[in-house]
């Protein structure tokens, strides 16, 4: 088969190729290893795709649309005769239902999930970004798939039925091994669970009546629900309002938990607060999961300048903090120039210098000139916002302008296009986090070492003509550039360049205590020797300097 198809010109076998479903794909690759690169470099890619394990021994390939495929690896192999195909060396037997179901059976059905997941997530350029952990599941599969990726998107702990119960000790215990933004209990324990710390954006807990207020306090997380009966109280709510204004849970954005007996005096007794009768949309996020604060109590943290609301709705108390919206650098003149004295007597008393200045609003950008003024410059200039197009886009081109930091990070919801004209500042490290302002013209305008955006996406032929301005001379200080990128279209990037494909170049990615290894770049070179290394990853395009020095080693730092 192989042969007779790959004997056809390009265009010929990429469109039966990519005429394949996933699972006719996957059986074609195993023909032999030219068979799979062939497939893995000329397949559509599949946006939006996922791998979800369940267990040990069973995982999912697919989007939000429609489930691609799904593995069930068995050591109970059936006393008939069966298929036969070959990975890794190994010949394993298995069955097929319907056009995605794959039954395979191996001595080690834990061993098959492996080498199915990493076959798998290759082949179709995918990471695992769900797990489904049981009680007896233990941490041998977390463990390998957390080594092999940057992260795991969700895990979510879960019993089947009421006898399925995890011990105290083993549920704590995978909670804090795993590296996650969420985290879903929808588990029964053998015994009430004790405090634990545990830092990700959401934690959720669906079954159990173990969760008390000093759980919530030892929390350090963005979102948290109690979905479910627990003994928590009014007055248990009290303390940990009290706990929040002063310090405590200083990232949470939004509480919400089911609560049978509620008592306001109990509730808000000590607490020094005002009544609102606002009506307020909140969400943690801006994008999901908004709940209405109809009439509440607002109160202040004493720390930090953050305002939150609580009240009781639906038999849930609902509680949402957002920055109060008198920050510091919004004082009147007086106040920001008596700052500025309250900084210069600081340098001078202790002999130091300020590293980072955070602009929050344009007046702000006083302080930063005040600062580069005095010092020459500074480490980083950080600009972040609370709504959309607070900055304008004459105040985002003179922060830009005026900035002389090492490092820029601008976190700003502003999405109106604009050009930087003459900007001859040169920064370190460029980022913009949020916004969809930046242009290509924008990126080959930037005189930095490295770049990274996360929000715009870029098409392949946006970054076609990125790759030419740079063989063209642009962007000499450049080192690394990470955009999304809107699909993976060989054919758009690779235009007019006189690119090749290259597997020996490896990309080391540190992650946690341990290294990440990446091969497969096209490299296109300038006149003078540089040469690039092009790569998609899975939700994003990297751009690398190929450093003569590291001979096949590219190193990418934290991506």
């Amino acid at each position: 088969m192989s042969f007779q198809l790959f004997s056809l010109p390009q265009p010929a076998y990429t469109n039966i190729i990519n005429s394949m479903n996933p699972c006719e794909q996957f059986f074609t690759s195993l023909c032999s290893r030219n068979t799979y690169s062939i497939i893995k470099m000329h397949r559509h890619q599949i946006r939006n795709s996922w791998l979800y394990t369940k267990g040990n021994f069973e995982f999912h390939f697919g989007t939000n649309q429609a489930i691609h495929l799904a593995f069930h690896q068995s050591s109970n192999t059936p006393n008939r005769d069966l298929k036969q195909l070959t990975l890794e060396g190994n010949s394993v037997g298995y069955e097929v239902t319907g056009d995605k179901v794959i039954t395979t059976y191996w001595t080690e059905p834990i061993e098959g999930t492996m080498s199915l997941l990493e076959y798998v997530g290759d082949l179709f350029n995918v990471i695992v970004t769900g797990m489904d952990i049981y009680y007896d599941s233990g941490d041998r599969l977390m463990n390998f798939v957390q080594e092999k990726q940057k992260h795991v998107r969700k895990f979510r702990f879960v019993s089947k039925d009421s006898e399925e119960k995890f011990t105290p000790e083993t549920l704590t215990s995978l909670i804090t091994l795993c590296d996650t933004e969420g985290i879903i209990l929808n588990a029964y324990t053998t015994e009430p669970v004790q405090p634990f710390h545990k830092k990700c954006y959401i934690f959720a807990v669906l079954i159990g009546s173990w969760v008390t207020v000093d759980h919530l306090m030892a929390l350090d997380c963005i979102r948290v629900y109690v979905n479910t009966k627990n003994r928590l109280t009014s007055g248990d709510l009290n303390r940990f309002i009290k706990h929040w204004m002063n310090g405590g849970n200083p990232r949470l954005k939004t509480l919400k938990i089911q609560l049978d007996n509620y008592n306001e005096q109990e509730l808000i007794a000590g607490i020094d607060g005002k009544w609102s009768k606002r009506k307020l949309l909140h969400s943690a996020d801006e994008e999901r999961d908004f709940f209405n604060l109809d009439e509440f109590f607002e109160i202040q943290k004493t720390t930090n300048g953050m305002s939150a609301g609580f009240t009781f709705v639906d038999g849930s108390f609902c509680f949402g903090a957002w920055p109060c919206a008198l920050s510091l650098f919004r004082l009147p003149q007086l106040a920001s120039m008596n700052i500025i004295n309250l900084m210069s007597t600081t340098e001078h008393l202790f002999g130091i210098q300020v590293d980072q200045v955070d602009i929050q609003d344009n007046r702000d950008t006083r302080i930063m000139n005040w600062v580069q003024r005095r010092q020459g410059s500074l480490k980083m200039v950080q600009v972040t916002d609370t709504r959309e197009n607070q900055f304008g886009s004459e105040e985002m081109k003179n922060i830009m302008m005026e900035c002389k930091a090492e490092n820029i990070l601008l976190s700003t919801l502003h999405s109106t296009q604009f050009e930087i004209e003459n900007l001859n500042n040169k920064f370190e490290v460029f980022e913009c986090l949020s916004g969809t302002w930046i242009t290509v013209d924008n990126l080959m305008t930037l005189d930095c070492i490295r770049i990274t955006v996360q929000e715009k996406q870029f098409t392949c032929t946006e970054m076609n003509r990125f790759i030419k301005h740079w063989l063209q001379g642009g962007s000499s200080r450049l080192a690394f550039l990470r955009v999304p990128v809107t699909e993976q279209n060989n054919e758009e990037l690779l235009d007019g360049l006189e690119a090749q494909w290259n597997i020996e170049k490896i990309a080391v990615v540190p992650q946690q205590q341990t290294l990440l290894l990446y091969n497969g770049f096209y490299l296109v070179s300038r006149t003078d020797g540089a040469t690039l290394g092009l790569k998609y990853f899975v939700d994003f395009f990297v751009i690398v300097l190929c450093p003569i020095n590291m001979g096949n080693l590219l190193y990418l730092g934290h991506l």
